[in-house]
């Protein structure tokens, strides 16, 4: 016979109602928060996975706000080269209209003021930022400026040549950025280029300055590429010098004079040195490249400086004197048998040679041959045909005056014009030149911007399904866990009542 107490009839009944409870706090909780798996105890299978679905589910979250940034970011950027190539647009028609010969001075110089405007519009969006403040152009340093004027007021590039990445899936990054050294500095030029720098370690002060120049003669500064030239100034004896920097070379003209503002030419080009002190040094940089900020600050340049006039070369009547046996080339077509000026003029207005169209030649009052040229350049060659005697001089060169007797023995007489053309002709092929590289990185962009969109609608597809596996392990079932509920709180009302009557029952009512 097993004796129960009155003590394990209560203890029993309590722990019965407990379990009751029990269970019905846990179908309460699984409806209040729609979750079947609360606990890890509710089902460890089942909490495992959805552990790692989690992290799936966050790690895909993670991505899809990395596609929004990444999208924000190109979009940014097209928009940006968008503007950047409406501004060039106009830089070009600008350019084309400083082509006619119907412009004034003054006009060229309207232009000039535009063009001006639109320059420091184009550094204006080269230097956008992006949402958190940093320069989308500027490669990993985002905090600095992409472009800043140095001493002389020119545009240069800050920012190093970095591509940031994004990653938007495992294992696939995308290019958010492009640096605009790429975009805009490394443009292919139609011809060897320079751009000119102040160094640092100049004294004077306000400090010197040099001009971004033009090239004046294509082929002699085509000898001095691609090596670099070293100016130096000696303020107090008004000279500057030249010299090729890889090996010292001289290339000082042999009219050096300096002043301040005053236009300097050498080894085929032309520029302009102001405030510069003794010891003075400026850099000129040969180049292959040229930055669509320098294209138009050398456009701004010579419609600013280059005037356009004809080549005038001058034969000083007291230093002709040439034998029976020499020769003067002019244009390529060579005459002979020179016996005075006046022969000379009329062999030139004779001749029908087309390399000679637009040339003139008369003799001055003071009885020298002043020959014109319309057209284009005057490119004279002397010969003395071996003889000892005999001279033939040619004034008025870029460089460096003809000298039968003395070096050179060839010079050209620039034409203001033919300048002024050959630099509209190479600002208008650096431009498409330029806006072909602003064409390829939008094109670049665009294809990104497919992948990050493709990659955007695979993640929310992947999402979804992850999402999908995750609810069916985790949420619960609402009807099946309310009609639970329901019955949980039946069985335990009747348990309670069940256990308040038998807890009356005592066996002193069978005595």
């Amino acid at each position: 016979m097993i004796r129960i107490s009155s003590q394990q009839i209560f203890q029993g009944g309590v722990n019965r109602l407990q379990d009751l409870n029990s269970g019905l706090q846990k179908t309460q909780e699984q409806v209040s928060t729609g979750k079947r798996v609360n606990n890890p105890s509710d089902d460890p299978v089942a909490a495992a996975r959805i552990l790692k679905l989690n992290q799936e589910v966050a790690q895909t979250e993670q991505f899809q706000r990395n596609v929004d940034l990444a999208e924000n970011r190109l979009q940014q950027e097209e928009s940006t080269l968008a503007s950047i190539n409406d501004v060039l647009q106009r830089v070009r028609e600008l350019t084309v209209q400083a082509g006619s010969g119907a412009l004034s001075s003054d006009d060229r110089q309207s232009l000039a003021s535009e063009l001006r405007q639109r320059l420091d519009q184009m550094a204006s969006l080269a230097n956008t930022r992006d949402a958190s403040g940093e320069y989308i152009f500027s490669g990993f340093k985002g905090g600095t400026e992409a472009f800043t004027q140095n001493i002389s007021g020119n545009w240069v590039y800050q920012g190093d040549e970095g591509q940031r990445l994004l990653e938007v899936d495992s294992g696939v990054s995308v290019a958010i950025s492009d640096n605009g050294k790429k975009i805009f500095t490394d443009v292919a030029s139609d011809k060897p280029a320079f751009f000119t720098e102040a160094s640092p370690t100049n004294t004077s002060q306000p400090p010197a300055r040099i001009s971004t120049g033009m090239v004046l003669d294509q082929e002699v500064f085509n000898q001095v590429h691609p090596d670099d030239l070293v100016v130096q100034v000696d303020q107090t004896a008004g000279t500057f010098s030249v010299v090729r920097r890889s090996d010292g070379a001289d290339f000082t003209p042999d009219d050096n004079t300096y002043a301040s503002g005053k236009s300097l030419k050498a080894a085929g080009i032309q520029f302009e040195i102001t405030d510069a002190v003794d010891g003075d040094r400026f850099l000129i940089k040969t180049s292959e490249k040229q930055s669509l900020f320098a294209t138009v600050e050398k456009l701004i340049y010579g419609l600013e400086n280059q005037a356009k006039t004809p080549a005038v070369a001058t034969l000083p009547g007291g230093s002709f004197s040439p034998e029976p046996d020499d020769s003067l080339t002019i244009n390529g077509v060579t005459f002979g048998g020179l016996t005075d000026l006046a022969a000379l003029r009329d062999a030139i207005s004779a001749s029908n040679d087309s390399a000679l169209d637009g040339v003139t030649a008369e003799v001055d009052p003071s009885g020298n041959l002043i020959v014109t040229s319309q057209s284009g350049d005057l490119a004279f060659e002397a010969d003395n045909g071996g003889s000892v005697g005999g001279q033939i001089v040619v004034s008025g060169a870029k460089f460096e005056d003809l000298d039968l007797l003395n070096e050179p023995v060839s010079a050209t007489v620039g034409s203001g014009q033919q300048a002024f053309n050959e630099l509209i002709a190479g600002s208008l092929t650096n431009l498409d030149n330029g806006l072909d590289s602003i064409l390829k990185t939008q094109t670049e962009i665009g294809g990104r911007l497919n992948s990050v969109e493709s990659t955007g609608k695979f993640l929310e597809d992947s999402s979804v399904f992850t999402k999908g596996i995750r609810s069916q392990l985790q949420d619960v079932d609402y009807a099946e866990a309310i009609s639970r509920l329901s019955f949980q709180s039946f069985v335990l009302e009747a348990a309670q009542q069940s256990f308040a009557r038998v807890s009356q029952i005592s066996l002193f009512d069978r005595l």
